[in-house]
């Protein structure tokens, strides 16, 4: 039993036979029903147009070729015309594809599809013919014109454009009313047959082919190239090797005509009268002898019916002398000799050059080709010192000339076959290989951008598992791995990220408790690491909003920052209780021991992370706890670091240590006032602290005295 896909695949594959079929046999009918009714239009494209809308430009290809094909039966040469169906089929998917097909679009689809339509079908019809194909278009042509050449070709591509406006806004409207009458569940169907994925809309297809992300050339265009270098190549290749067989065959069916007529002219007269034609020395248009206007006649006939004969001649030669009976050259009929002498200098140099390759032998006929012609001599003896010759002129085209007629009937004939192939090629390189690659590198872009949100890493799962890859091949197999590997990454990222939570608690509370020991220790810390951990919050958020270091403050760099406040005044269980709990100022002594908790500070966390494996939070805590007393100016310490030098942690930190310390009242001192802590810091912008980090803080100052009041 077939699986529900394939016989859905056999199914359309029917269904697009049938298709095939009725809009070849509309194009057809159509095209048969005109001529014969001899009206000036053709209507031959409404197959083609209807395909392209329902089924796509490829099929609308298919078709508009197949047409001229089997239409070929009837006139040979309407195979060249295939290319204007091709045209047709790419402007109606066009039309098609189109979201808003509004009245304006449809008038700009019948305008541009009889514009091009009538030049390709005068050009073509100039090339292969000459001139316009129906009459009443050449007689109109010529009323308009006269003489004017170049009037008269114009006129005839005008005449042309009108009457394909004409027929295009018949065909035009007669498929698109049939396409409205078919169901858009049906024609959605039809038309996305051809994808063997989940169909992508037009913005990603444009993104997939220009390969926008990596800027080099993407694969559609590598495989267009080798395909149209490879169809260019073949094409030429096997035209040339074609037009030098057909141009051998070409002389070879004129040497067999030209010795056959010289062969039938000998063997229908007879040479015992030619001496009496050459005594009389009479002009040909006054010599009434009944025999020679008998051979005369015949011989003008024969010339008339068969076009390529160029000339007929009969040369009689008796010793070292020639004379000339016959001739169907136009100058000899009217002012010729009947027997006039030829002298050898005045002779044609290909009867001198054939009497001299006979002399002496016993030769009785004579084949080749002279420049651009063909000459055949029948030679028939007389007696032993005279003959007649019979000599056939046959014109020939020069290789030039006809490489390039050939050529010109080649491209024009194949055109459509190329167009087909290059259509087949990029349709089944887009759909087989390019889209679905396409796709599948941005979804797995995406699932790799997401590995760190679990809600988000599920999602790029699923929309990877929707882009449903069916091209039955290598690819899908890929495609399948890929699958079932993402929905493996996935569930282990699940389990990784449940123990890294697991994880992060532990370094909370470890955090908090290492915080609560040095709060502890200070018997004026009020609310002192939730504060500073409130406002270097605010000032992270700050910063990103303004877009200030906008490649440091990523949301892994924020969350570690603000994890780490709590241990950035860790080194101050390294001081002496008196010291730090002392109810007076400092003296230079204790103030130099106090500094040490920087330094302090970072040994004890320098000593931690060295004992853990990997990037972690703690090394900003470090960067915090040994910097967070340094001064943009260079004054601050404990290395008088400046600028953007500082880790930009410890200078977030700086600000929201200060404006704490000042906001917060001591027995030796009494609390700034809002305004008083905010002018501090601002004064500070530029010398003590980073002039981005003030402005952050000091546009989020409500924040920060809602976090003032909450622990007030």
């Amino acid at each position: 039993m077939l699986k529900p896909q394939l016989l859905k695949n056999r199914k359309i594959q029917i269904c697009f036979f049938w298709w095939v079929v009725l809009c070849v046999a509309c194009n057809i009918i159509f095209l048969r029903l005109t001529a014969l009714l001899n009206l000036p239009i053709y209507l031959d494209t409404i197959g083609t147009i209807l395909m392209a809308l329902v089924w796509g430009y490829l099929p609308g290809i298919f078709v508009s070729v197949l047409t001229q094909i089997i239409y070929g039966f009837f006139i040979p040469d309407s195979v060249c015309y295939a290319l204007i169906g091709v045209f047709v089929a790419i402007r109606a998917s066009v039309f098609v594809r189109n979201e808003k097909r509004d009245f304006k679009k449809l008038i700009c689809f019948i305008a541009d599809s009889a514009l091009i339509c009538g030049l390709l079908g005068a050009s073509f019809q100039w090339l292969l013919l000459g001139g316009p194909q129906l009459e009443y278009v050449e007689d109109t042509a010529r009323l308009m014109a006269g003489n004017d050449k170049t009037v008269f070709f114009i006129g005839t591509v005008v005449l042309i454009i009108a009457l394909n406006i004409i027929d295009k806004i018949i065909t035009i409207l007669v498929a698109c009313g049939i396409y409205r009458f078919i169901p858009v569940k049906i024609r959605e169907t039809l038309w996305n047959s051809n994808w063997k994925q989940t169909p992508i809309s037009a913005k990603e297809r444009k993104e997939i082919t220009q390969n926008i992300k990596h800027g080099t050339p993407s694969l559609m265009v590598k495989v267009l190239v080798i395909l149209m270098l490879a169809t260019v190549f073949t094409s030429v290749i096997l035209g040339v090797v074609s037009a030098r067989v057909n141009y051998e065959e070409s002389k070879t069916r004129g040497k067999e005509m030209a010795a056959d007529i010289a062969k039938y002219a000998a063997s229908t007269m007879e040479p015992k009268f030619f001496e009496g034609f050459i005594a009389t020395n009479a002009r040909v248009y006054e010599y009434r002898d009944v025999k020679y206007i008998q051979y005369n006649d015949m011989l003008l006939s024969l010339k008339k019916s068969i076009p390529l004969i160029g000339r007929l001649s009969v040369y009689y030669v008796k010793g070292d002398s020639i004379y000339l009976i016959f001739d169907t050259d136009d100058k000899y009929q009217i002012s010729g000799t009947v027997g006039e002498k030829l002298e050898r200098d005045k002779m044609p140099e290909d009867l001198i050059s054939f009497i001299t390759q006979v002399e002496g032998e016993d030769v009785r006929e004579k084949v080749g080709v002279y420049k651009d012609k063909i000459t055949s001599f029948e030679k028939v003896p007389v007696s032993d010192k005279t003959s007649f010759y019979v000599g056939t002129e046959v014109s020939l085209e020069s290789y030039g000339m006809f490489l390039k007629r050939y050529a010109t009937k080649m491209i024009l004939t194949f055109s459509g076959f190329f167009a087909l192939i290059l259509a087949s090629g990029f349709t089944l390189a887009a759909h087989n290989l390019v889209y679905p690659i396409g796709v599948l590198e941005k979804s797995i872009d995406r699932f790799m951008e997401s590995i760190e949100d679990q809600d988000e890493l599920d999602e790029s799962v699923r929309e990877l598992e929707k882009i449903d890859i069916r091209t039955n091949d290598e690819l899908e197999r890929l495609y399948n791995s890929i699958c079932q590997m993402a929905n493996t990454a996935a569930e282990q990222m699940r389990s990784v990220m449940t123990l890294a939570k697991s994880n992060e608690q532990m370094q909370a509370g470890l955090v908090a408790t290492m915080a609560d020991i040095v709060e502890n220790q200070n018997i004026d810390s009020k609310a002192h690491i939730q504060k500073t951990t409130a406002y270097v919050r605010i000032i992270l958020q700050g910063l990103k909003r303004k877009g200030y270091y906008a490649e440091k403050l990523t949301l892994k760099y924020m969350g570690d920052v603000e994890m780490s406040t709590p241990l950035y005044d860790i080194g101050k269980i390294k001081i002496p209780d008196y010291i730090l709990n002392k109810p007076d100022e400092l003296s230079d002594e204790e103030f130099e021991i106090m500094k040490t908790h920087t330094t302090e500070g970072r040994k004890i966390l320098d000593n931690t992370i060295s004992s853990m494996r990997g990037e972690n939070y703690l090394k900003e805590a470090r960067n915090m706890a040994a910097y967070h007393h340094e001064r943009w100016d260079g004054k601050g310490y404990p290395e008088g670091l400046h600028g953007e030098v500082i880790p930009l942690s410890a200078r977030i930190m700086a600000i929201a240590d200060v404006f704490d310390a000042i906001t917060s009242k001591r027995v030796y001192k009494s609390a700034y006032s809002y305004q008083e802590a905010l002018d501090f810091i601002l004064e500070g912008s530029g010398t003590k602290f980073d002039p981005k980090c003030v402005e952050a803080f000091a546009d989020s100052f409500g924040e920060v005295k809602n976090i003032l009041r909450k622990y007030s």
